[in-house]
């Protein structure tokens, strides 16, 4: 029987290999060595699939597996979903797929995991001026977050005091106190970082993949629906740390999500027969 990973790490994608190289690089460097890699790819182009099978043919000391389905519009949760039946781990950790993570990210997870909680790490927003400096590291160095640092301090004076100061803040990591962790919050996740159990993944049936459209389905439907059933909400705002890639906002408004959402919400809502385990009809 093939070794079981202790976390298997989700990325979600669509094209943007440039980052998407960036996260494998960072994965590369992690502290913490017992996991896989499941790549859930919403339909990215042939460019885009070519340059990460090629990366993958050069780096067989990392366990990727690459999750495709054809591209017929946001499909996000779907793809999240599939990469779940295709992966190994005990614990989920997922991550979109323009952020970094820290070199201490998993290991994080790793320590701050405990059943019946989702954890929800710390996500550095990047800024205009850092994007052209992380897309140049290649490959990415194991003080990346040191040199972003040094990088935001460097321009301390030509931004607001304030802004600046809070992303320096975001790129503290702290230590762990005797196995503990510090300064921990009861606070929604982020889809872009958060961790839990399979177990408590599979309690909810994972993401409904009924929403079709950014936003509201992806991370704040499966935080309800987690937190119907029971599974506690925990921030962990200076562990599991990640650079996001600064771009414009997307349009996230949407009635269909709206509607969903809701009847999830009025109706106590904790399994969506809509999701892992499938029992729709197609």
């Amino acid at each position: 029987m093939d070794h079981i990973p202790a976390i298997t790490l989700i990325v979600s994608v669509y094209n943007n290999f440039e980052w998407l190289r960036l996260i494998l690089d960072a994965i590369r460097w992690q502290s913490f060595k017992d996991f896989e890699v499941v790549i859930a790819d919403d339909g990215s182009d042939l460019k885009n699939v070519t340059l990460l099978q090629e990366y993958i043919s050069s780096h067989p000391e990392i366990k990727i597996s690459h999750i495709r389905h054809e591209d017929k519009g946001w499909r996000k949760n779907l793809a999240l979903n599939n990469a779940v039946r295709n992966s190994n781990g005990e614990y989920l950790v997922f991550i979109d797929g323009d952020c970094v993570p820290h070199p201490d990210f998993l290991y994080d997870h790793y320590m701050l995991r405990h059943k019946g909680f989702v954890i929800g790490g710390r996500r550095v927003e990047s800024a205009p001026y850092l994007n052209p400096m992380m897309e140049s590291m290649n490959p990415l160095p194991n003080n990346f977050f040191i040199k972003i640092r040094r990088k935001i301090l460097a321009n301390v004076f030509r931004q607001r005091p304030s802004s600046t100061l809070s992303q320096i803040r975001r790129t503290i990591r702290f230590p762990f106190i005797f196995g503990r962790a510090i300064g921990l919050k009861s606070q929604g996740i982020l889809g872009a970082n958060f961790g839990l159990y399979r177990s408590d993944f599979e309690k909810v049936n994972g993401f409904d993949e009924r929403y079709v459209h950014p936003g509201t389905g992806e991370d704040c439907d499966i935080d309800l629906r987690l937190g119907n059933a029971g599974v506690k909400h925990l921030k962990a705002s200076h562990y599991a740390l990640m650079i996001h890639k600064c771009h414009s906002r997307l349009d996230w408004t949407s009635e269909d999500n709206a509607r969903l959402y809701r009847e999830a919400d009025e109706n106590n809502i904790t399994f969506t027969p809509y999701g892992l385990k499938q029992q729709k009809s197609e």
